[in-house]
């Protein structure tokens, strides 16, 4: 195919792989699952969950890293009153 060649597409990956590559990147980058499910045609949220459910963050690492950057975007940080009443 001259536009796999062209995007530097290694020859014998087809578009079943492209999509799953597709859907990785969307994930990787912050996107919902409606958002990629919507995107690749799926009945809904579920199948897609029952497909890329690994690929997602889990609950835990998103939940410390929101918690972290909220304090460390807030503009009372280093303040021992803030802290002692955390």
């Amino acid at each position: 195919m001259p536009a796999c060649e062209k995007a530097g597409i290694p020859a014998g990956v087809g578009p079943h792989a492209l999509r799953h590559h597709y859907a990785s990147l969307l994930i990787k980058h912050g996107e919902s699952v409606k958002t990629v499910s919507e995107r690749l045609g799926h009945t809904n949220a579920a199948m897609t969950l029952n497909i890329y459910t690994h690929l997602w963050p889990d609950s835990e690492q998103r939940s410390r890293a929101a918690v972290d950057k909220a304090y460390a975007d807030s503009p009372h940080k280093g303040n021992a009153q803030d802290q002692q009443a955390a």
